[in-house]
């Protein structure tokens, strides 16, 4: 059976009515509908293991799993124990902004055309972590049958204001210290759309070894994004970016050159919270409470 088709399947299996919208779940007191159970089925047989068993929310020892982010705390307090049992500092509390911690690279990742792989800048699982304003939409990395796909990331699409996380490769004999703005223009612009900037420009470049002990650089910059209307908007950011499992990791946030000013402490509290650390692959189980 093709991709394409099991894909087609999935999308029936879980479009009736009495099937939940979260892969492998169904809602309390709900079930499949035999239609429903049929596609799920032969859609799921479709896919490559492991994927196929993560797909159906069954990890390879039988215990159920939902994604390697489904199962992540979500709270402060919740967060902050998690941070904690896994050996790392707790995020600052800042009023107005929200917790994120998320697993990224715990799957290969996503081929493009059925052979090529996307090549990841980093080497190794990340457990990233910052604050985001409450109420902006996240997005987190998610397993399909062809690997882990998507980014971690807060946005509040309404106004244009964001908060991604980038990584890139650490160019041979280099450091953060003797990066130059050249490389770092290059970074921030690697989560933009090609056809909708210009004039990029690397403003302040502040290194310093924070107070954990990681050596940090924060950036700030500015560029004009061009509309599809045709007019053009002038936008400014902050970013943070540390060295880790042989990448350049950060996070870059931006909003509108209007709307700067009234988010700047809010963004620079953001970078000032990033984190990415180098760690083993999750264990799904533990992550969904089976351990």
């Amino acid at each position: 059976m093709s991709s394409l088709r099991a894909c087609l399947l999935l999308l029936l299996a879980y479009s009736t009515p009495t099937s939940s919208i979260k892969l492998g779940r169904a809602a309390p007191g709900e079930g499949l509908s035999r239609r429903g159970l049929l596609a799920r089925s032969a859609a799921l047989a479709a896919l490559p293991a492991p994927l196929s068993a993560l797909a159906a929310g069954v990890a390879s020892d039988g215990t159920t799993v939902r994604g390697v982010n489904e199962g992540m705390p979500t709270g402060e307090k919740d967060v902050a124990k998690f941070l904690q049992q896994q050996g790392f500092p707790p995020l600052p509390k800042v009023n107005g902004l929200s917790p994120l911690v998320q697993y990224i690279g715990a799957a290969p990742p996503a081929n493009i055309d059925g052979s090529k792989q996307k090549e990841r800048a980093f080497d190794s699982t990340l457990l990233v972590k910052f604050l985001y304003p409450s109420g902006w939409l996240v997005e987190t990395p998610t397993l399909t049958e062809n690997g882990e796909a998507g980014k971690i990331a807060a946005n509040n699409y309404l106004k244009g204001d964001f908060a991604d996380f980038v990584a890139a490769k650490l160019p041979p004999g280099k450091t953060l210290e003797s990066i130059d703005k050249a490389f770092l223009t290059t970074f921030l612009v690697s989560q933009m759309t090609a056809d909708v900037y210009e004039d990029v420009k690397v403003g302040k470049v502040k290194r310093l070894t924070a107070a954990d002990g990681m050596d940090v650089a924060y950036i700030d910059f500015g560029y004009t994004l061009l509309t599809r209307a045709g007019f053009t908007v002038d936008r400014k950011g902050t970013a943070c970016v540390h060295v880790v499992g042989g990448a350049i990791v950060g996070l870059v946030t931006g909003t509108t050159g209007q709307r700067f000013k009234s988010l700047e402490a809010d963004l620079r509290a953001c970078t000032e919270s990033f984190r990415a650390y180098a760690v083993k692959k999750p264990d799904f189980a533990f992550l969904n409470g089976a351990a």
